[in-house]
């Protein structure tokens, strides 16, 4: 046998490591065989880096039925890594767990544990729905504080009390903000009136129950004894907390993040944990310094933007474009500009390029209405992830689009894959615990698949028997999807009529997010761990980037506009007018972002005329 066909044989993660070994960093990360924390810039080549060791781990390091917990922030996130992990030969296994730090502690603390702890929380845990949730909070409002109050103004400063202070047993707890104490009291109290959880709700018990019981740690390390965490700056405390009490009840650590890229501080997320984490004596830390993604150009200017040396080196032969453009006339303004001119531009300027290579990123949804009208009236299709998106973007939701790419087209040649579809299905319905439940529940699925194998077929139509196959009895089986029904409800609404995918077919609905013929619509909180060859960033004026709310937290500010620039492979543009309208309705003529004018300073004129 020649040595090619012999490394032909190799396990897939195997063949995949070579491509580690001329990075140190990777390299370094793949062999360790400790606690490693690999603190990565953008465009490093970490999720790849981190599914190989995963992938090894698994094979090399535990044996069934012990496993790993891969952790994550996101659903997307959980979405790409088990996508990668596939192209590994890893396929969902009972002794393996990606996803959510909400999903691992309801799953794989709370459901098991919780009751046997004597925990105080509702039994069964049922999800609340967003709409019971915003009632909750509302009449916990109007008891604690007054019925005046606009429950808007106290939810984000609510979510993070209530992240940041864990132990309500401390003087802290009350002395830091004590109205803000006794409205979580009450909410929760409320909530778990009427037999529901919310999402904090897991996260904080599931830290409480960790850290607070040794056997619920001896349990928990015996069935994950590798524990791998990524994008762990965007965890927060209660997360923190799960890890270094497992770490040091012997559980194997394995941390992957970039303390540079942590936007989320709203929800409680702090940077510090991360790098004190990546300091810790028993800690293999790791740096990733290349760059793959973004040109030489785009790399320079992301270091002004941190306004932090990082040392990161452009591995890309070409030097990127980076522009700046001037529209006085307002938002309005620069989105027609966007659509008219500089999206036919980069169009134009390299073969095959496609609209979908395309992103434009802005801060809120307001935004997001003002270019998604100018892209409309320019004729162009396109996908929006932001609040005013016609449906979110849930594991169901995104789920659901997968199966109608199935249904449109994809069984043909098996992209996506009927039976990860059916796989994830099954997760969906946690309560089928026997071999026939699970067999008819694979069944039904199937068949309604097999029934609706038709591209032109409207949604509105599809979703029907989507909901009469199988949906409506997985709404009412399962408590953990309550949370999904409004999720389905408002993509049934979105394709009803005068809906925004009133015309749209399945073919349409099918993956919306990726599509080359879609240009893509962004929130910068929403872009982060994605990339694009042409990223255009509306709305670069002072007041509107950074907000009069960032000047306490100008470092997340900052942080946010260099998550956005490191998006952009190619070509990064900015556009602005020098005056914004403030939340308040008031117009401040307070110039082009200060982000904006430090660029202009050390670049020059610009690389793109």
């Amino acid at each position: 046998m020649s040595p090619t066909n012999a490394a032909d044989l190799r396990p897939l993660y195997q063949i995949a490591a070579d491509d580690l070994r001329d990075n140190p960093g990777q390299w370094q990360a793949y062999e360790s065989k400790g606690h490693c924390v690999v603190l990565a810039g953008p465009g490093s080549g970490k999720t790849k880096t981190l599914t190989v060791k995963l992938a090894r781990v698994l094979t090399e390091d535990v044996r069934p039925p012990r496993g790993v917990a891969c952790i994550t922030y996101s659903n997307e996130c959980a979405r790409e890594l088990r996508r990668r992990l596939r192209t590994l030969g890893v396929e969902q296994r009972p002794n393996v767990f990606v996803g959510t730090v909400h999903s691992f502690c309801l799953l794989h603390i709370l459901t098991p544990y919780a009751h046997l702890a004597g925990l105080d929380l509702p039994q069964p845990l049922t999800v609340v729905k967003k709409s019971e949730q915003e009632k909750v909070f509302a009449k916990a409002l109007a008891q604690v504080v007054s019925a005046d109050e606009n429950p808007d103004h106290w939810t984000i400063k609510f979510s993070k009390y209530r992240r940041t202070y864990l132990d309500r047993d401390k003087p802290e707890w009350r002395t830091q903000d004590e109205q803000l104490a006794k409205l979580i009291e009450k909410y929760e109290g409320l909530l778990h009136g009427q037999g529901l959880i919310d999402f904090d709700d897991m996260m904080l018990a599931g830290a409480r129950l960790v850290a607070g019981e040794d056997w619920v740690r001896t349990a928990l390390k015996s069935r994950f004894p590798v524990l791998v965490v990524d994008e762990y700056q965007d965890l927060g405390r209660p997360l923190h907390r799960i890890v270094v009490h497992l770490a040091n009840a012997g559980a194997r650590l394995i941390a992957v993040g970039d303390p540079d890229q942590s936007i989320y501080g709203f929800t409680g997320a702090d940077p510090r944990l991360l790098r004190r984490l990546a300091d810790e004596p028993d800690v293999e830390k790791v740096t990733l310094k290349f760059n793959y993604r973004c040109g030489k150009d785009i790399v320079t200017a992301s270091e002004v933007a941190l306004g932090e040396a990082r040392g990161y080196e452009s591995k890309g032969s070409h030097r990127g474009l980076i522009d700046w453009h001037l529209c006085k006339d307002g938002l309005e303004h620069q989105a027609k500009f966007v659509c008219s001119e500089l999206i036919p531009a980069a169009l134009a300027r390299k073969a095959n390029r496609k609209i979908g290579d395309i992103a434009i990123l802005y801060r809120t949804k307001h935004h997001g209405d003002v270019i998604a009208a100018a892209a409309a009236a320019s004729g162009m299709k396109f996908t929006r992830n932001d609040a005013n998106a016609p449906y979110p973007k849930t594991p169901l939701t995104r789920w659901l689009e997968e199966c109608a790419a199935w249904c449109a087209g994809g069984w043909r040649v098996g992209t996506p894959s009927l039976s990860v579809l059916v796989r994830t299905w099954l997760r969906f319905r946690r309560s089928a615990a026997t071999p026939t439940e699970r067999h008819s529940l694979k069944r039904e699925f199937v068949r309604t698949l097999l029934l609706t194998r038709t591209a032109n077929m409207p949604l509105r139509k599809w979703l029907a028997a989507v909901g009469d196959g199988f949906l409506s009895s997985a709404f009412e089986a399962e408590p953990n999807l309550r949370e999904e029904v409004e999720s389905f409800e408002a993509i049934v609404k979105a394709a009803g009529t005068g809906g925004p995918l009133e015309s749209t077919t399945i073919e349409g609905f099918a993956g919306q997010v990726g599509r080359p013929d879609h240009l893509n619509l962004i929130t910068m909180h929403s872009s982060k761990g994605l990339e694009f060859e042409v990223v255009i960033m509306i709305g670069l004026d002072q007041g509107d980037l950074p907000t009069e709310q960032y000047k306490g937290r100008a470092p997340e500010s900052r942080r946010l506009f260099y998550v956005g620039l490191t998006r952009a492979k190619d070509e990064f543009h900015m556009t602005y007018s020098g005056w914004c309208v403030t939340q308040k309705g008031v117009k401040r003529g307070w110039g082009a972002s200060e982000y904006l004018l430090e660029l202009q300073s050390k670049l020059g004129s610009g690389n793109g005329g």
